[in-house]
This record gives structure tokens, sequence and C-alpha cells, in this order.
């Protein structure tokens, strides 16, 4: 539920099944169908729940770019036929709004909306970061704004990450020290997630990948939508001395891991901050990195919009509010039903 208070002019966002943009058509990364739904990347977005859903779902436009549907891959012809692509800094009007998509730096074609109209600029961000992008994306973009929504994944303060650069040195030492003691190397990571910010330095250091269909699945978005990406072969049960193996934290038990034999477990993710976390799931490294903004990058992307409305959705958006909130922008609020992380709870 909203926290926030009744004002004179309307919230620039309300949740129904997702985010919606108050006073257009437009839903962003929702579960639910509207007339037009924003697309921000190829991240897994909440699949509509009922039928009836799922049909009006499948009526409305989608707004996206063509680098987000080339990543979508098997599902990219689904949405084709009533897909609506922009490209970056390609302003068009929907109504009495003026609309552009803008980088968010996360990954290859994910994209911020912005819209301006009605003497009100609405940023819709998503999970937007500034600085050096993630493999294949355009370098974050920043919008000056009225009013933001912001993907709170990490908007806790105990979120802070290592650069790239050290994710990077960090996952070439733990191969080469696992190999040293006979052991398989295994790197946990998202499918589209900040493993593939390493992997190259992995490619470049003369290890071979291996990894879940989910991996493979992923390094062939990548190379679909343009981006170079090291070839990940599908893991059947053994590594040679030369090879790496890639494989999505939710599947840590997976029986298959177990055909290894003595075997050393690695964590790249933002989540691996959390000691408890990281020992839950029984790694023996946690490198805490990650693709999208920690808690000091969003309260960065937030300031640099001069927004005094921001809404924050996902992750700990409450907590993001409240730091708002007492950094002086009052008219900070989280949006959506309360959410749980299984793996954490």
């Amino acid at each position: 539920m909203s926290s926030k208070k009744a004002t004179a002019i309307e919230p620039a966002f309300v949740f129904r099944g997702g985010v919606r943009i108050s006073g257009t058509v437009i839903a962003c990364d929702a579960g639910r169908g509207s007339d037009l739904s924003f697309l921000s990347s190829a991240r897994p977005a909440p699949a509509p729940s009922s039928p009836a859903e799922r049909r009006r779902a499948g009526r409305g436009q989608v707004l996206t770019t063509e680098t987000t549907l080339a990543m979508l891959g098997a599902e990219a012809p689904r949405l084709r036929a009533r897909a609506l692509v922009l490209g970056y800094g390609r302003p068009f009007v929907l109504g009495a709004w003026r609309v552009e998509l803008l980088p968010t730096g996360i990954l290859p074609g994910a994209a911020a909306l912005s819209c301006e109209g009605h003497d009100r600029r609405i940023l819709y961000a998503a999970a937007a970061r500034l600085g050096p992008p993630s493999l294949g994306a355009a370098a974050g973009a920043v919008r000056a704004a009225d009013a933001l929504c912001l993907d709170a994944t990490f908007g806790h303060p105990r979120f802070a990450f290592i650069s790239v650069d050290e994710a990077r040195a960090a996952a070439r030492t733990f191969a080469r020290a696992t190999r040293a003691a006979g052991s398989a190397p295994v790197l946990l990571t998202a499918p589209l997630g900040p493993g593939h910010d390493v992997v190259a330095a992995l490619a470049d250091d003369g290890w071979r990948l291996r990894g879940h269909r989910s991996m493979v699945t992923a390094a062939a978005a990548f190379r679909a939508a343009g981006v170079p990406h090291p070839a990940v072969a599908r893991f059947a049960g053994a590594l040679a001395d030369d090879e790496v193996l890639l494989w999505p934290a939710d599947a840590r038990q997976a029986g298959l891991l177990a055909r290894l034999g003595p075997l050393r477990v690695a964590w790249i993710s933002g989540w691996a901050t959390d000691s408890d976390a990281a020992r839950r799931l029984s790694v023996d490294e946690a490198i805490p990195y990650s693709n999208l903004a920690d808690h000091a990058g969003l309260l960065a992307y937030a300031a640099a919009t001069g927004a005094r409305e921001i809404a924050t959705v996902n992750g700990f958006a409450q907590e993001l509010a409240d730091t708002l909130r007492a950094r002086g922008v009052a008219d900070s609020y989280a949006v959506g039903p309360p959410r749980q992380i299984s793996l954490f709870h």
C-alpha cells in the first residue's frame, strides 16, 4: 500500500497490478493489461495473474526499445506484432504528453520513460544507474523531473557494492584458487544479472564457460542484441580443468551440481552484501556486485533529477522512501503491495 498522504495534486504514480502513470494510459512493467504498457528492460516482469488479465495484456501496445525486444528471445515474436518501438532520445507525442526514452545503464536496451505535459515532468526510471554501464548497455542518462519512480530493489542502506573491476578481479582469483585446490569453480548469478559483467574477464583469462540452460539462453540474448559475449556451453554434469560453471542462485541445490565432486561456490550478486543470505545459500565466497544501483547509487540518481515527488517500488521501497524523506524530499512514498524475497525470509 502507498504511504503517500493526500495532496491537492494527484500523485504521479499509482499501483494497479503494476505502476501506472496518472493521467495517461501507460502502465509500466505491469502484470496487468493496459492500452499501452512500457517495458523498461528484458528483466522478467510480473505475469498476468488471471485469464482475463492475460487477454487484456495481449491486446494493448507495448512500448520498448528494439534491443530489449531482441533480448527477449523466443518471447519477441509474440510482442513484436503489437510493439511500439522507440530509440533513445527520439520523442513522440502521445495525446497531451511528450514521451521519450532514456538509457538506464543496466542492460542492453534498458530504458527510462520520460513524460512531459500538463506542466509536469514525470520520469519512470525503473532500475536505473549512473556511472559505468553494464555489459552492452548505454550509459545511464538522467533528466530533470518533477516526479520520479525508482526501483528500490537495493534501497536499504546496507547495500554497498564493489566496482566492476573489483568484481572481475575477485572472480579471476576465485577461479584460479579453486582449480589450484583441485575443486570445480561454480559462479552463482542471475541469468540477466551481474555475472555477465565478469564473464568476459574470465574468458580473457583462458577459462571456458559452461552453464545452466538459463545461462546459455541469456548469453544468446546478448548476442541477439549485437553484444559480444563469450560462448556458454550447456552443462552436462562434468567440467574440464579449464572450465567455470555459471549457475542461477535459485537452483543452488540442484542435484546436477553433485556430479561435480569437490566444488567451491562464489556468488556474484547485490544480495551477496547480506552475510546471512550468503551463509544460507552455502557459498564459499560472496562477491557483492550488481548491474543495478546500490543504495548510494539510487540516492545519487534521485538527486540528479531534482524531483520533489519520488515514488519507490519493489524491494526496499519503504526504506528508500523513508531515507528520501529524511533527506528533505517530503513527498516520497512507496507504491505497490508489500513484497518478500523467499531466499532471505
